[in-house]
Parts: C-alpha cells; structure tokens; sequence
C-alpha cells in the first residue's frame, strides 16, 4: 500500500523524492481536461492541444483518473449504504485525476506488470498517467513511511519500471523527500541519477522531488538537484503530501529553477509541477502529519508559458501520513479527513 512522503523542516536527516507527472488539467469538477484561459493552450471544440511548454512527447489532452483508487472504493461503499451525502463528497475526490504511487508493495518481480497495467489503462481512456516512485534505500529516514530496498534491488527495481512504463509518455514523480532528507548521504544521489536516466530513456517525464518553500533554500536545493541528475530529467517536483501556499510553492520553485541555471542546468531541463492536492487552506505551517483544518487545493491543470508545468495532485487526499493527530498508518484510507478536506477546499 502506497506510503506518504513525509515533509519537513528540521535537523534531522532528510529525504530525496522523484515524482513522474504530466501535465493536463481540469475544466470543471469532474472532468480533467485543459481549460480555456490565457494560462493554457487550446484549440477549438474538442481539439484540445497540449500547451507549447509541455514535451512534444506527450500529447494526451487529460489527465487519467484512476478508477480504482482508495478513494472511488469509498465512494461506492457510501453510495451501497445510502450515505448520499458522503458519496457526493468524496466523488470530488474520486473524479480528480491523481498520481499512483509504487513501491516495495509492488516487487520486482511484478512491478513491470504493475506499471503496464497501470499505463494501459490510461492510454485506452486516451489520458496522461502519472506515477510515483518511492522505493528508495533508507526510505524516509526511519520515519511514518520508512522502508525501502537496497542497493541492487532497486536498481533492478527501476529497470523493471522503466520497461513497464515504455511507449507510455508518462509523468514520473520519483522519489519524495529523498533529497531533502540527509540520512543516506552520497548513495542517494547516485541512485537517483540512475533513476533519471532510465526512467527518462523509457520517455517518461521524470520530475525530481524538491522538497517545498519551507525546508532547503533554493540554492541549498539547487544542488542537491544538480547531483542528482535534472539535467537529464524533464525538472523537479515541489510540495509533494505537504500543505505551504501555491502563492510560496511558486515563488519558491522559481527560485530553484534560477539557480540551477547559475549552476550550468539547461532551461529545458528546469521546468517544475506543484502539488496542490491539500494545500487549499495552506495553515499548517510546519506539521506535515495529518495537520486538522486543511482543504483540497486547486484542481490538476496544465499552466504553461513559463517553467511551471502543471499543478498536480501527487499525494492522494484523504490517504494518511501516518499515525499522527488521530490518523491510522501511513497511505491507510482516512474518510473522516477526506471529508474535511473536501468541506474546506478551494473554490
């Protein structure tokens, strides 16, 4: 079962994450199709066309929305026990498009097959997938979501995904808080350049987890990116499963992106997505555990027109963070937050 990635600033050791997207977006609840503002870019009727900053490679003109997520399970067990109410709420969720995450509870030994499946599905509902990996060693430094495999594993691990996700043109997220966190050191970043590039050779594209605006400085960021390999990754991913401002993600991820061009990276490989999932109130401050009072975000949507892709929903709302302020174990379904974050979502 897919584990939240933690998001904190502190002293203590601190992770590295890689997340796949693809940019696309939603016009109305319920639907995740581009919208027609200045900030996208939209063809007559039907023909929706992917905005000029997106790689040429992915050409969906949606987002695919998982019908068997956690979140649609509940859904329909509301509706079997005529808990209306309930049902109309967590459809906002259900109907969303949102990152599938895969990890150790995907093995080796079936991880292609997960990821094609996964892709598959997408491809016939002629939508965009987009995926998590979150499998690194020493995963979460020991904290909510810890775990992970070793060395060797993994690397067999990103292969067998890279395989399973081929002549899919998917949106990779890869690996939250790995490179916020400190604890694996210098190992770290040479798995996920490995990553990077095979996940990137398979035509994904891939996003470096980030961190988000209250954690590492921008410069502080930069670096860490840098050795892990954005050069060959399509840019980096911020405010994965966390809570700070669009307003903060956007001043902050701008940042990082300048100084990666200070340090040599090249425009085309500096683009960033958001995630938005949970940040529609954006009080939590410095708890990033099932903090009380939070509301779903602004909804999936392609931006373009700068080096900010898309907002996305990487973290699955209404999945824990762990067992913190009442929540069951991390990436357990969790109604009673759901709902809340529904009630209080961005309008």
């Amino acid at each position: 079962m897919p584990r939240t990635a933690r998001r904190r600033r502190t002293s203590v050791a601190l992770a590295l994450a890689l997340v796949l997207a693809v940019p696309g977006a939603t016009a109305a609840a319920g639907t995740d199709r581009l919208p027609s503002t200045p900030d996208t870019a939209a063809a007559a009727g039907a023909h929706v066309s992917v905005a000029r900053g997106v790689a040429t490679a992915t050409k969906a003109r949606k987002l695919y929305v998982d019908k068997d997520s956690q979140a649609e399970t509940a859904r329909r067990a509301a509706v079997s026990a005529g808990r209306t109410s309930e049902a109309k709420k967590l459809k906002v969720i259900s109907s969303t498009a949102q990152a599938k995450w895969f990890g150790t509870w995907n093995p080796t030994s079936t991880v292609r097959k997960d990821v094609r499946t996964y892709t598959r599905k997408a491809s016939k509902a002629k939508a965009v997938p987009q995926l998590v990996l979150y499998a690194i060693p020493d995963r979460d430094c020991g904290g909510y979501s810890s775990g992970g495999f070793d060395a060797a594993t993994y690397k067999r691990w990103v292969r067998e995904v890279s395989a399973g996700l081929r002549g899919s043109k998917a949106i990779v997220v890869l690996e939250p808080d790995a490179l916020g966190l400190d604890c694996a050191g210098a190992t770290r970043a040479t798995l996920l350049r490995y990553a990077v590039g095979k996940l990137s050779a398979a035509g994904a594209l891939v996003y470096i987890d980030a961190g988000h605006s209250n954690w590492r400085t921008p410069a502080d960021m930069a670096k860490r990116l840098k050795a892990a390999g954005v050069a060959k990754a399509r840019g980096f991913a911020t405010n994965v499963s966390n809570f700070q401002s669009t307003k903060k993600e956007r001043a902050y991820a701008a940042k990082v992106s300048k100084a990666l061009g200070k340090l040599g990276v090249k425009a085309k490989n500096r683009h960033y997505v958001i995630d938005t999932a949970r940040n529609g109130r954006a009080t939590a401050g410095d708890q990033w555990c099932n903090p009380p009072g939070q509301g779903l975000g602004v909804k999936p949507r392609w931006v373009g027109g700068s080096r900010l892709d898309a907002y996305l929903w990487v973290k699955r709302p209404g999945e824990s963070d762990g067992t913190c302020n009442g929540g069951p174990a991390a990436g357990t379904w969790w109604t009673e937050y759901a709902l809340g974050l529904v009630d209080r979502r961005a309008r």
